[in-house]
């Protein structure tokens, strides 16, 4: 589960100046994410940040924007089910079918649960 901190809140709402930016990273052997919100016209910054999987709706923002990686899930070749678990906190039915379909990543994501840690 994501651990989240949030430094700011927006009062406006979403206009053409607003710029927002969400990415992920991989630090200290951590998944991360931060976001960042800027309204020029107001003048207003915020900046939300966490550990582990970003909420749903940042990440689904940076699947739009950089695409995913279809990872296949256990076996020899594939994503430990315990790593897989532990990271997105899965339920058995989803896991199942994670382990049937495969499971759709972020590219940070991929790297993060496919290369061996440091």
């Amino acid at each position: 589960m994501a651990e989240q901190q949030m430094s700011g809140v927006l009062h406006c709402e979403p206009c053409e100046e607003c710029v927002r930016e969400e990415w992920q990273f991989i630090r200290d052997g951590e998944l991360r994410w931060e976001g960042y919100d800027h309204c020029p016209r107001y003048e207003i910054y915020a900046c939300d940040r966490g550990r582990g999987v970003p909420p749903p709706w940042i990440r689904e923002r940076i699947l739009v924007r950089e695409g995913s990686v279809h990872l296949c899930v256990g076996g020899p070749d594939g994503v430990p089910i315990a790593l897989l678990r532990r990271v997105y906190g899965l339920s058995i039915a989803e896991v199942v079918a994670a382990r049937a379909e495969g499971y759709r990543a972020t590219p940070v994501e991929a790297r993060y649960l496919t290369e061996p840690a440091p």
